[in-house]
């Protein structure tokens, strides 16, 4: 059972006083009306950067997008395919009461038709286990095969128990949580590996799942993107997928990279191809630290990998 920390009460703290800005906005606007001078345009600046945060607040975090993205792996294969998989992450079902909601998650995924779903991770956010069933029951909904690792936040000061039950809870509905494991799934009449990494603060990695070499597209699902950094010379992974950047959460160009330096070490959202592996990051749907999201919504990314056959020449 997770325990709040004094963090997590300011977190909270924060989260409710946000309502604050109702009756700030309307006193502002009363002013603004009344006054004139340099009193009014104090107020006008106040009640724009009021609204900017209220708007990260109340607003984006309940946008949902769907993003398409084209990919063709490098290598080649027996046949050629193609797979289309939807991937999100970072849901942070918990702490805070604005978090887009896992059913609805779960009705876009299936509108977009895809052949797996795939989950990086942090899933929860000082959720209490008696809530599992509820907040989760709406994935066993969900229209394709789905597979999902656990991140930081599932972990994060949780004892192992409260890991299996979560495991259990997601399992109960359709999704298989592959830690450490890989998977076969046989799509559009290929066999397509999905194989995944526990993140080191929840359990050791066992790099061995990725060790065999294989002729079937291999995807390898993470929760952080740094893990990267800690495959193999040749990791026999075709497309290495993750999350837990948040896209930044609150993107200002220039500055977010800066200050959140660990959500752009690999790349803070979207296609990075690196020296041993092609990855894909993912932006997520939740919150952690604070209750906003600002210039970048919630998104389920849908990708559209391709896979081409090797010459028989």
């Amino acid at each position: 059972m997770p325990e709040y920390t004094g963090l997590e009460y300011f977190k909270l703290a924060v989260f409710y006083a946000s309502y604050l800005y109702f009756p700030a906005a309307a006193l502002l606007i009363w002013a603004i009306a009344r006054r004139a001078g340099f009193f009014r345009w104090a107020c006008v600046i106040a009640f724009c950067g009021l609204s900017a945060l209220a708007y990260a607040r109340f607003i984006e975090p309940r946008i949902l997008l769907t993003v398409e993205h084209d990919i063709e792996l490098k290598r080649c294969f027996a046949g050629a395919g193609e797979v289309r998989l939807a991937v999100f992450s970072d849901t942070h079902q918990g702490l805070f009461g604005n978090v887009m909601p896992i059913d609805r998650i779960v009705r876009r995924v299936n509108a977009s038709n895809p052949d797996a779903v795939l989950i990086a991770g942090d899933l929860t956010s000082m959720l209490h286990p008696e809530k599992f069933d509820k907040t989760f029951a709406a994935l066993g909904d969900l229209s394709a095969p789905a597979f999902a690792v656990l991140g930081n936040h599932d972990g994060h000061r949780k004892a192992p128990a409260y890991l299996k039950a979560l495991s259990d809870a997601l399992g109960e509905y359709g999704v298989d949580v592959i830690d450490n494991e890989r998977v076969t799934e046989k799509i559009g009449g290929a066999e397509i590996e999905f194989a995944g990494l526990s993140d080191w603060r929840v359990a050791r990695p066992n790099r061995s799942v990725i060790a065999p070499e294989t002729e079937n597209p291999r995807f390898l699902l993470v929760h952080n993107p740094k893990a990267v950094f800690r495959l193999p010379a040749n990791p026999h992974v075709d497309l290495f997928i993750a999350g837990h950047t948040h896209g930044g959460q609150i993107y200002l160009p220039g500055l977010t990279c800066w200050l959140v330096r660990f959500a752009c070490a690999v790349d803070r959202y979207g296609f990075a191809g690196l020296g041993k592996v092609e990855a894909f990051v993912t932006s997520g749907t939740g919150m952690s630290g604070l209750p906003l999201r600002f210039n970048m919504p919630p998104r389920i990314d849908m990708l559209n990998v391709r896979y081409k056959a090797c010459s028989k020449e």
